[in-house]
C-alpha cells in the first residue's frame, strides 16, 4: 500500500498506520521512503501510534482525541519531543484538556537482576522447589 501511494503524483500524502503489521526492519525501510518523498512543495501527514516510528518520520504532531460518534479534535502542532510527551502524558496544557486518567510510562531497569529483586517483592504468594521422583533416577529444581 505505500508503494502505491509513492508512486502517485500529489501534492499532499496521506498515511494511516503505514507500520502496522510490519517487522522492525520493514517498519525503518518505509518510514525512510515516506520521509524523503517530502520537499518544500510536498507535505506527508501520517497517522502512528509507533512512537519510535513517529519520531522518526515528523517535523510535528498533532495528537488527536475525542469520542467515537461524539466529537473528536486536532490540535494546534507541537514539535515532535513536545507532541510525544503530549500524548504520553495523557494532558495537552494548550488546551487544558486531560484526555486519559493516567500518564503512560516505560521503566528502564540497568540488569535484569534488578527487577527481579522488585518482582520478589511484589508476589504474593511463593511456591516450595518441586521434587519429580521417577523409577530410576531422582530429579529435582
Amino acid at each position: 500500500a505505500i508503494a502505491v501511494v509513492c508512486v502517485q503524483e500529489a501534492d499532499v500524502y496521506m498515511f494511516d498506520e503505514p507500520s502496522s503489521y510490519l517487522d522492525v526492519c520493514q517498519r525503518l525501510k518505509s518510514a525512510r521512503v515516506i520521509r524523503s518523498m517530502l520537499s518544500t512543495e510536498v507535505y506527508v501527514v501520517c497517522v502512528e501510534h509507533d512512537l519510535s516510528v513517529l519520531d522518526y518520520l515528523s517535523d510535528f504532531i498533532c495528537v488527536l482525541y475525542g469520542h467515537a460518534g461524539g466529537y473528536g479534535v486536532v490540535t494546534m502542532p507541537f514539535s515532535v519531543r513536545e507532541g510525544i510527551n503530549i500524548f504520553l502524558g495523557g494532558f495537552i496544557p494548550t488546551e487544558n484538556l486531560r484526555f486519559r486518567e493516567v500518564s503512560l510510562s516505560f521503566k528502564v531497569a540497568e540488569t535484569a537482576d534488578a527487577e527481579e529483586g522488585k518482582c520478589k517483592k511484589m508476589c504474593r504468594y511463593s511456591y516450595p522447589d518441586m521434587v519429580k521422583t521417577m523409577s530410576h533416577a531422582k530429579t529435582g529444581s
